[in-house]
Order: C-alpha cells, then structure tokens, then sequence
C-alpha cells in the first residue's frame, strides 16, 4: 500500500530592494523564476511501496510532486520497488527508487519534466562464488527453493538439504530467496561468502484468501460476513474437542446451553449461527427434544459435506484453517444448504523437504466441578424432616414405628454418618492423547500420512470417549496439472457411566449408608414410613454388569484434480465417496432395580414377567454417500484497474441410508450378556428398520469484480434440485449480491497516519434449508407387519404428501465495516444483519376423514435481527526482541422472533393450556422461539405462606392456572461475547480467554426440584440448604419460598431470573525449545511443552444446579510435542 502526507507548499517571499531602473527590473524576475523554481524543487515527498510495479511507483512521483515523469512502459515493466521515502525531493526519491536498477533520469528540464531511460550495467568481468543453506522458523531445511539476483536471470534452486551455491559478478550485492507458501528473503551479500537464510511463514496469504470451500475469494473484494480461525488458535484454545475449542475462539457460534449434560464427552452440542432459522415441527417435539439438529450449520472439510459429530471428534492437529460463513452473500454458494451457516474447514497440506515428523503425546484430566451444588449434610436434612412434621403423626398406632424410625437415622448421624453420594459416581477422569504425522516430497510429489488416537476419560466413573483418525495424502503436480488423493479412517467407541444419571445421587439421603457393617453393598434402604416407599442403592445398580454404549467407524476417499489451462482460467474436479458404520448397545441385567421400581414395576411383578427381565436394546446401521463437482474459474486484470473473477460450480450428491434396531428381553443372569442369551424379542414387539435415499444437485455461478482496488461488486447464483421436496418444487434458485468500498485505497486516505485499512460493504440474498424428509413431499406406503390379511403382508399409507412442498427460504441483508489502524497494530470489524426465514416447514390440520390428522406444508415465519463486533491488536510489538502481547475482543447481539405459525401449533398450544400440561415452552407469533411461559406472582403471603399469582388480567388470586401463563422473556442470551489476552516472548507463549452472556432468561429448575419441594419429595431425596434458611414456617415470615405442603409448585415468574455469566474459558501455556543444545543432543529441530485448561471458572447472577444428569468437568491438557 502507498502511504504519503500533504505537506505545506514553501512560501518563498521576496523583500524589498532599492534598485534603480532596469536592474531592479532583472533582479526581480529572477527572483520570482528562482522561487518558483526552488519552490517545485523543494516540495518533499512521503511515500512507502512493497513490492510495487515501478510502473506504478513513477506515476505516484509524478501525482506527488511537479514534473511530469516520461519513460518508456516496455523497459520498466519487469521491476518492482520496495522503498520507504520520508521528506525526500524528488531527485532523492529517484535515487532511491532507481537504486540498484539499469536506469538514469536526465536534469529536470524547464522545471516541468524528468525523463528515466533504460541504460543497462555493462557486465562485470570478475565473478565470485556464494554458498548457502536456506531453512524454515523450525530450523527444518527448506527443498527446491529458488535463489536468484535480483533484477537478472542468473539463479538456482536448494538441493535435498537446502544448500545451494551460485556465481554471481563481483558487483551484485543482493540475493533474493523465494519459496511457495514463505515470505520472499532479500539476503545482502556484500563482503559474504557464505549465508544461511531462515524462512517465515507468509500468513497473510491466509489472511488476504477466504477459502469459501467452493471458490477462493480476494479478502480485499469479498462482501460476505466471515470469521477466520487459524491452526495456531486452535492449539492455544484447546478445550476437550474441536467443538470445545471452537467455542473458546468465536462468540459468533452460538453453542446452547445444555444443563442436563454438562461436560459429557459423549454429548454431541447444539449450535447455530446468528439465531435460530427453523422451527420443529410440533410443540411437543421441541419440549421433547425429539430433533434437535434442525438449526446445525453445514460442516465442509476440504469441500466435501461431514456430520457435527465427525467434526467434535476429528484431530485438531491435522487441521490447518476454519472460516465461518455467516450472511447469504458468503453461503448463497450453497444454496438450499446454506441458510444456517456455513463452517469450512481446511486440513493440512504436505509440504515438500526432507522427511519430517511430527510426534505428540499427552495427558487429559476432567476433574468434577461441583461448587454450583449446596445440600443438607445428614444432620441438617435429619433436622429439617424433623420440623418438617414428617415424624408427626394422627394415629396413635404408628406412634412406635415413626419413632424407631427416627431414632434409628439419629443414631447414625450421631455414629458419624454422613454420606458424601455426589463423589460416589464421580473421579478424577485421566485419558491420554498421541498424535504422529509424517511429510516429505519434492515439489513435484509431496506425502503425509498422520494418525491420532484420544481417549477422553469422563468426570463420571464408566463413561469415556475414544477416537482413532487417520489420514494419507498424496499430491503430484506436473506441468500444469494438480492430483490430490485424501483417504481418511475414523472410529470412535463411546460409553456412558453404568452409575446413571448424576441427578440420582443427588437425591440420596446423607443419613444413608451404601455399605452395611461387613463391607457388603446394601441394595435397598428403609423407605420412609410416610410413604411406606423402600428406595434403592443406586450403586448396586452400578456394580452389575449392565452397559450403554455406541461408536461408528467411517471411511472416506476424496480425489481432486486442477488444471491450470492457461494464466487465470484453472479447472477442477472432485470426487468424494464415503461409508459410515454405527451400531449402538443397551444392557440391564435382570437385577436392575429398573424391573422393580416404576411404572413397570407391575409387568414384571408377574410370574410371566419375572422371566423377562433383562434387556438388550441393540441398533446398526450404515450411511453411503458420493458426491462430485466440477469448478472452473478465471481471473483476469484488464488495463492495470479491472480484476474480474468468475466461477462457475456444477455439483451432484447422493445418499443411502439404512438402519436396524430390536429390543430382546430374559437375561436371567448379569453373565449372560450376549444377544444369543436372550429368551426373547421383547413382549409384543418386532424388529424395525429405515431406509431412505436422497438426491441433490445445483449449478452455482459467482462473478467478482473490482475496480483500481477500490470499488467491487461480489454476485452468485445457484440452482439446487433435491428429491427432498414436492414434485411441483424439485428445483428453486438461490442468489446474492453483495458490493463494497476500499475506502484506503482512495488518494484521500492514502497515507493516513492512524487509518490503514477501511472497508465498506453490504449484501443481499437468499438462501434455503433442507430440513424434512422425502415422506412429506410424497404421498408414501409401507408394509404393515403388524396387521396380516390370511398370513400376507398388506400396504398402508405412511404419510400424506404435498407436491407443492419446497425448501424454506431465508432472506438476508448484512451490512458490515472493516477497519485497521497503525499499520495493522490494531484490526476490527463490525457487521449488522437482519434476516427472516419464510417457508418453514410446519404441521398442516387435515379432516378426519382423510385418516391422517396432519400434513406438511411450507407454514411459518421466523426473523432474527442483530449486530457482530470483534477487533484484535498488539499492546507490545517487537520483533527484536520476540516479544508480542496481543489482546482481543468479541460481541454479539441477536433477537429472534417468530411471525407467523401454522394453525396446527396454534392449536397445540391452547390444547396445553386447556388440559393444563405444565410446559414451559409455548410458540407464539410476535415472540422468540425459546421463550419461557409462566404464571406472574406477586411473592409469598406471610400470613398463609401461600403463593399470590396476577391472572391474564391483571387480577389478584391465589389459584395457579395455565391459562394465566404469559410471556416472561426468552433464554436466548441478547448479548454474548469473548475476550482473551496473549503473551509471546521468544518460545513462550501465555494465553487467557473468557467468555461472557447477558440479557436472557432462565428457569431456576433447582428451585423447584430442590428448594420449593413438597413433603413427598422431602421424604425421598436431599434438598438444598436454602430450605432450612428461605421457607415459611409461621405466620409473619417474609421469605421467597412458600410453606412446606404437598402441594406441586407450577410455572411461576418468581423462579425465572436474570441469566449474565462469566467464565474464564481457556488458559494456555506453551514454550517451544528449539536451541542449538537441543538440536545437538536429541536430533529434534524442536521440542514443545504445553498446558491448556478449559472450563476454569463460572460465575453466574443465579444460583443453580449445573450439569444434573453429567456433571461439568474442568478440562486440563498436558502435552509434548517433538519435530524432527
């Protein structure tokens, strides 16, 4: 970029002179020329050019100072200029631009005009012989890179250690040292014989590139809204997966809060980008969670499409770049795919040299975060019970039992006992990590081959996560030619703690013992006599041999081939076929406490049930895909001002799914665990199966084009068929259109002090979803086997079809501002959105006539409006000394809102409220989609301890009634952000990272399962400690929490409160050893150390139980890493 200032011409003001008659005359007007003169001369010039055409640099001089410059175009046109000019004239600037180049400028003529011509250097009659090693920042020997003089055609290339020699004339004092992917090297030689030349890393490729994962788009002309994460983020971020870590970096990945499962190695999360786009099909679906997947972002590795779960489990290590595609103008490309998001990810590539291995080993360690639970110790519940009445009674008769019952836990709380059941499930998890790649190739054919292995031991005992990924890489370039093969295998293998669910030992009374006196496992413990209720130990469940576990195991090939045809226009092919194995297995012995408690207590009662108890649940099934693409692309600079790129991309994909599952039932022993074992298919039931195919395909045009680096104009069109929707809707088209304004490549900013860099853009387009199968576009049969017409199968409709069925369709405009100030010391960047998603796919009412109570139809309206600001910057710059400090900052604001429903939701909605089904989860037009419904209540009377409720209307009433519930707010958070702060001095690095939200709602489910609790639940379980300090007892106490009773506690607004959080999110540790020592004695080029720690602090504005049936777990991550 050319920077230059304005400066104040010289004012040159002749005095006054007593001369007489011509003289005077004369001396005046050479005056007059000589400050004219002096005064063009003296206009001083402040200029910088990197690596700029001298074409170029000519015609700056000419616009910055008097002269016209002439040259001949053809003799400059091969040269470039990397020169700083501060106050300089303009003979000065030549001199220095000219320097070291065959050029003369003549005197300036008339003071109007400077000619440089071409006069070239006779050649030098000695020579003299330069040798030389070239290496990378790892000390790594740098393969066929070219070493060349500057400005001439003399030069060679490093051979396989990275040495070169070369002869050059006497008089040449400037190497210049280049290699693909590294910044050019100028190395002085003057006075030298010998040089050894270190090659970085040229990371503003990356930075100026956005790999879309169909085109690769100019960062200066690209109008889309992206977030661009780097390998080395990812390494300083590490938290217990990709996903993890994700979520350390960008606020812009909403990742929804899930309270049940905590840190749950085996818990795949719920995330989406900018707002939720899509609504499940029912209330009743999304209360239950039946889908929760309906707003994921697509994920695209190396261009091809893979599964949320592929991505948590992948080796982070083998990934070298992740760009989060947010607004329609960056995912239009995708077209029906794109509508929530894109997130692209780029693994690493082979890099030529000598052969290289890269080597890691670590340890993982989830240590049980606890301090969000506050229970009664066995003395204070014992106590609480007491007061509670529970060991009152009206009967005389039962006098003697609720008294022997009460002295027997008082003389176990007196003997010492006071069980600790939250730490009986839970331990110190410690897994292990190891990670190997190896490289090496020319620059003809480059290889790697890499394999990972990571063991996630969970916070609950039993439960774990292991992964095993694989990967080869082979690249052949000829001529023009590029061949790419990736062949990956992935497996992963993961179990769920046999101690159930965390909740349950919650509950337990601290007053109980799980051992008796010899040391045996007690199985049921007394119930209380109130509800003549026996409970059991959850840790005999434990110790039988009864598992829930699950894994896959994939394998995928993706072949490319790019063809440089000619300078600009490339053409490229893919090929990608992957398959997918999964297979899930649920075990309970017949001991399992499941057969005698519950609901299903009486079936199994039975002699006929006695010998069904034990159960297999078992599913398998297997996923093949293929998908191809065809891209060409041509780039083209016309006159010096006008670059056009064009892409155009035809792609087709198809995928084949089937899948198996069947409970059995009669496992007399925990031994017999084994299919085979079984008695039978359970009671009344079968085996059952899916199958299902869907195909796709689009043709995607984008045209990019930009004018003197100034003002550009980014378009895209796609066409998309799938077998997903109606035959009416087979096909829709989706676009956009964005443009935009290099404001500091206009001459007005050029030069600025603060202001660097300054973009303006803005966009518009459509994009769309998938979500549904092809069952509601077509009117679909199946075969009855559980109904038989003399012993044959018969046919029945599964579903009603809608040929009119099609995609949902997503509007979006995004404008947004990028800025850097101080020559790149500090970026950010600011981008504002509204989007509204129409179309939603809905339940559609239908008479009962038709034999179906419902279809699907294109019914509902979704909006989500907000902002994103992030910036990034150095406090302490300096390269001398390899000392950085940088700090970082993200916010996000959204707000969504539903605006139009179908008239089956409409109708679920009152149905809740009529038959008084306490969800808290309603759909409403004019609110957010996770909005929360309750009751209003006015506090607790403190001379009843009753609660007060406000009707709908406003009226004053002591009865709680669903139809009352009103809108409360949402539990989407208004506002999210991070902010991290990083510290490198030589090989150390230090980082550390929070997190933060506010503005949302939350329903404090402790208080209700824990604090407000009825008599009954207080007879069977624990309770917080804010019962013995917040309950009313008499009349006059004015507390939050009403009276002891066994009346249920319904939907109040008095437990929804104020969700605002701050976490310290990550802290990471690193120094890279890579001195001559160590070199020397242990053939390593490097050695790191590491440490990083995730989930470290959480502080919230309410008081509540987290993480209820998995615990949170802080993670930490010890490693080493060697490079060889």
């Amino acid at each position: 970029m050319n920077k230059f200032m304005k400066h104040q011409k010289l004012q040159f003001k002749p005095g006054s002179f007593r001369l007489n008659g011509l003289f005077r005359v004369v001396f005046l007007i050479c005056c007059l020329l000589s400050a004219g003169l002096t005064q063009a001369q003296e206009k001083k010039i402040t200029a910088e050019f990197k690596d700029t055409p001298l074409s170029n640099v000519l015609k700056q001089l000419e616009k910055l100072s008097t002269y016209k410059i002439l040259f001949t175009y053809d003799d400059v046109q091969s040269y470039k200029v990397t020169v700083s000019l501060k106050d300089a004239t303009i003979t000065e600037a030549l001199q220095k631009v000219l320097d070291g180049k065959p050029f003369v400028f003549s005197d300036v003529a008339n003071g109007k005009y400077i000619s440089v011509v071409y006069q070239p250097k006779k050649k030098s009659d000695t020579t003299k012989e330069i040798k030389g090693k070239v290496v990378d920042s790892k000390g790594e020997t740098v393969i066929g890179a070219t070493v060349r003089v500057v400005n001439a055609t003399i030069g060679t290339a490093t051979d396989i250690d990275g040495n070169f020699t070369l002869r050059v004339p006497e008089n040449v004092t400037t190497l210049e040292v280049g290699f693909v992917g590294m910044k050019t090297q100028l190395v002085s030689i003057k006075d030298k014989t010998e040089v050894r030349v270190v090659m970085e890393e040229d990371n503003t490729v990356l930075e100026d590139v956005v790999v879309t994962g169909i085109f690769k788009k100019a960062k200066e002309s690209y109008t889309g809204a992206v977030s661009s994460i780097s390998s080395e983020q990812l390494k300083m971020y590490k938290g217990q997966n990709v996903l993890q870590t994700l979520k350390n970096i960008d606020a812009s990945l909403n990742f929804m809060v899930n309270n049940a499962m905590g840190s749950n190695p085996n818990n795949v999360p719920q995330i989406n980008i900018r707002g939720n786009s899509s609504l499940p099909m029912s209330v009743q679906e999304y209360n239950e969670s039946i889908k929760n997947d309906v707003n994921s972002p697509l994920i695209i590795m190396d261009g091809f499409e893979i599964t949320l779960e592929k991505l948590m489990d992948y080796n982070d290590d083998e990934i070298e770049s992740i760009n989060i595609l947010k607004d329609a103008a960056a995912t239009a490309i995708y077209g029906s795919r794109g509508s929530n998001g894109v997130i692209v990810v780029v693994t690493r590539q082979p890099e030529a040299g000598k052969l290289r291995v890269n080597a890691e080993i670590g340890m993982d360690i989830e240590a049980p975060d606890l301090s969000s639970y506050d229970l009664l110790n066995a003395a204070e519940k014992l106590q609480l019970e007491k007061m509670a009445g529970l060991y009152d009674t009206d009967f005389p008769g039962n006098d003697v039992k609720y008294s022997e019952r009460y002295n027997k836990r008082l003389k176990a709380v007196l003997s010492g006992v006071d069980t600790d059941w939250l730490s009986k499930p839970l331990h110190t998890g410690v897994g292990t990590h190891y990670n190997l790649r190896l490289e090496g190739g020319s620059e003809q054919f480059r290889w790697s081959g890499a394999l990972a292995y990571k063991n996630v031991v969970g916070a609950m005992k039993g439960s774990s996560r292991r992964n095993f990924n694989g990967s080869i890489v082979l690249m052949y370039m000829m001529d023009k030619l590029t061949f790419k093969n990736y062949t990956s295998y992935g497996m992963n293998r993961g179990r769920e703690s046999r101690y159930g669910e965390f909740s349950t030992y919650a509950q337990q009374q601290p007053y109980d013992a799980p051992y008796d006196e010899n040391g045996n496992l007690v199985r049921y413990f007394d119930g209380f006599q109130y509800n003549n209720l026996d409970k059991q130990n959850p840790l005999y469940d434990a110790s039988l041999n009864s598992f829930d576990k699950s894994g896959y195991q994939s394998l995928t090939n993706n072949f490319s081939i790019e063809w440089d045809i000619i300078e600009g226009l490339k053409l490229r092919g893919q090929l990608g076929i992957s398959s997918t194995d999964n297979s899930s297995d649920y075990f309970l012995p017949a001991e399992h406490s499941y057969f005698t408690t519950g609901d299903q207590k009486a079936e199994y009662a039975t002699d006929e049930g006695f010998f069904r108890r034990g159960l297999y649940r078992y599913g398998t099934g297997r996923e093949y895909s293929y998908s191809g693409n065809v891209t060409v692309t041509y780039n083209k600079t016309f006159a010096e001002k006008h670059l056009l790129s064009v892409g155009v991309d035809w792609s087709l994909a198809e995928t084949q799914s089937r899948s198996y599952s069947f409970e059995l039932e009669g496992f007399s022993s925990e031994d017999m665990s084994f299919l085979g074992n079984a008695r039978q298919y359970m009671k009344d039931g079968i085996p059952s199966g899916t199958k299902t195919s869907t195909r796709r395909f689009g043709l995607t045009g984008n045209v990019n084009y930009i004018y003197d680096g100034r003002y550009y104009v980014d378009l895209a069109y796609r066409v998309d068929g799938s077998s997903t929707f109606g035959s009416d809707k087979k096909y829709a088209p989706f676009w956009s259109t964005g443009i935009g304004w290099n404001l500091h490549n206009e001459q007005f900013l050029q030069g600025h002090p603060v202001l660097t860099t300054l973009r303006l853009k803005a966009s518009y387009g459509e994009t769309g979803s998938q979500q549904g199968s092809s069952t509601g576009a077509s009117t679909t049969y199946k075969y009855s086997t559980d109904n038989k017409y003399m012993n044959w199968n018969g046919t029945i409709l599964q579903g009603w079809g809608n040929p009119k069925l099609t995609w949902q369709k997503t509007d979006e405009f995004n404008v947004g501002m990028e800025f850097g100030l101080w020559t790149g010391r500090v970026k950010g960047e600011i981008n504002v959105y509204a989007k509204k998603t129409a179309n939603l796919l809905s339940n559609m009412d239908l008479p009962l006539s038709m034999g179906f109570s419902s279809y699907i139809a294109n019914v509902g309206e979704v909006e989500n409006k907000g902002w994103e600001a992030s910036f990034s910057g150095y406090a302490i710059r300096n390269p001398e000394r390899r000392m950085n400090l940088m700090f970082s900052g993200q916010l996000v604001y959204n707000k969504n809102k539903i605006t139009r429903l179908s008239d089956a939701i409409k109708a679920q909605n009152e149905l809740y409220l009529q038959e008084d089904v306490d969800v808290s989860n309603l759909f409403y037009e004019g609110r957010p989609q996770n909005a929360i419904y309750a009751v209003r209540s006015l506090g607790i009377d403190p001379s009843t301890g009753n609660e007060i409720f406000l009707d709908k209307n406003g009226k004053i009433t002591d009865t709680w009634k669903p139809s009352d519930k009103v809108y409360l707010g949402s539990k989407d958070q208004k506002y999210r952000g991070n902010g991290s702060i990083m510290f490198m001095w030589k090989g150390l690095t230090v980082n550390v990272a929070c997190s933060y939200y506010w503005g949302g709602k939350v329903y404090n489910e402790t208080l209700l399962n824990k604090v407000e609790v009825t008599k009954n639940t207080l007879s069977t379980q624990n309770v917080d400690a804010r019962v013995l300090k917040s309950r009313w007892f008499q009349a006059g106490d004015v507390t939050f929490f009403k009276q002891l009773s066994n009346t249920q506690t319904r939907a109040t607004s008095r437990f929804v409160m104020d969700d605002n959080v701050f976490e310290i999110s990550s802290i990471g540790v690193q120094y890279r050893w890579d001195t001559p020592w160590i070199q020397k004695y242990t053939r390593a080029t490097s050695i790191t150390f590491g440490v990083n720690m995730s989930d470290i602090l959480h502080l919230s504005s309410i008081k509540m139980e987290r993480g209820t049936s998995y615990p949170y777990a802080r993670n930490i991550q010890g490693y080493i890493k060697f490079l060889f």
